[in-house]
């Protein structure tokens, strides 16, 4: 192997050979199945407050079977959307693990869109109530789109999608351009109660706010709903919380670790995390009429089986660009 060069893939040789969001929910599923049976590590992720909600953090984890670690670096600024930039920004590097020799850096902000997505529509895949049929997205940008393409793939009598941002003509685009494209009624909230309402799968998609403002009251919440929050507690108040049968999370190492920067102070309880239910540890729902909240932290393990997958494809078919180390 050699240990003088390293891959570099760019945004657009990872559009050229990625995998689809159908392809990388069966990663997760297969990488949440590794954590669940204790063939997966990774620490906590590692966070820097910077001012304003903008933050840095870093993400690494290592699956041994597959024969490589890896570790994001990201950067997360809400002003961004308006400066016309992506609200998370990053590169991941994938080192190979006979000789510990770093083999490809790659763009995060792929990776980070389309496993989050996936990671998503994998718990609304475990959770949701059969047949069900409308969705809240709270937010339309780029997470917000991608989650509605993931989504679609788990949800196949999804028929009506209620949207909310807080720029109209983000949400307005999204309803547009969308639902002529999937041929799905989709209505823009003029806030997000309004989104909310009459839900049966609900996503919060919005900035990271600390310390928390959220905004989702029980009263809003149809009996059966699953809610998937990856902007962590940053829109569900405590009250919603109390109103559900079942609370879980991607990892509940990491919610601890964020209790330190003053979130999830209102967090009832924790039931237990996704790969429990995954691997049949924790029984999902119980009841057609169960609520049920997931906590969708982003997790280093959802990065590695993507970027790996990545990595194989890009080598098998000569994409990208080596560059001198």
């Amino acid at each position: 192997m050699d240990n003088k060069q390293i891959l570099y893939l760019t945004h657009e040789d990872m559009d050229r050979i990625g995998p689809n969001l159908n392809e990388i929910v069966g990663l997760l599923d297969y990488g949440f199945r590794a954590k669940g049976e204790g063939r997966a590590r990774l620490p906590p992720k590692h966070w820097i407050e910077r001012t304003d909600n903008r933050f840095c953090s870093a993400m690494s984890s290592y699956i041994p079977e597959l024969g490589y670690s890896g570790c994001k670096w990201q950067s997360g600024d809400p002003a961004n959307s308006a400066r016309g930039l992506p609200y998370i920004q990053g590169i991941y590097i994938l080192t190979e693990d006979k000789f510990g020799i770093p083999v490809a850096i790659m763009d995060a902000e792929w990776i980070t869109g389309y496993r989050t997505a996936a990671a998503s529509a994998l718990a609304i895949k475990y959770l949701m109530n059969p047949g069900a049929s409308t969705l809240a997205v709270l937010g339309c940008g780029l997470q917000g789109r991608i989650h509605l393409e993931a989504i679609r793939a788990v949800m196949p009598d999804l028929k009506t999608v209620q949207v909310y941002d807080i720029r109209q003509e983000t949400a307005q685009a999204f309803a547009d351009e969308l639902g002529r494209k999937y041929g799905l009624n989709i209505v823009v909230a003029k806030d997000s109660e309004q989104a909310v309402r009459g839900c049966e799968v609900v996503v919060s998609g919005g900035p990271i706010c600390t310390p928390p403002k959220p905004t989702i009251e029980p009263g809003w919440l149809v009996e059966g709903v699953v809610g998937v929050s990856i902007d962590y507690d940053s829109y569900w108040t405590p009250a919603s919380m109390q109103t559900m049968d079942l609370l879980v999370t991607d990892d509940s190492g990491q919610i601890e670790h964020l209790k330190e920067f003053g979130l999830f102070k209102g967090l009832p309880r924790l039931d237990g995390e996704l790969s429990d239910i995954v691997v049949g540890r924790l029984g999902g729902r119980k009841s057609a009429k169960d609520r049920i909240l997931c906590f969708n932290l982003g997790i280093a393990l959802e990065d590695i089986v993507t970027a790996v997958e990545i990595y194989k494809r890009a080598t098998a078919k000569g994409v990208g660009r080596m560059l001198p180390r």
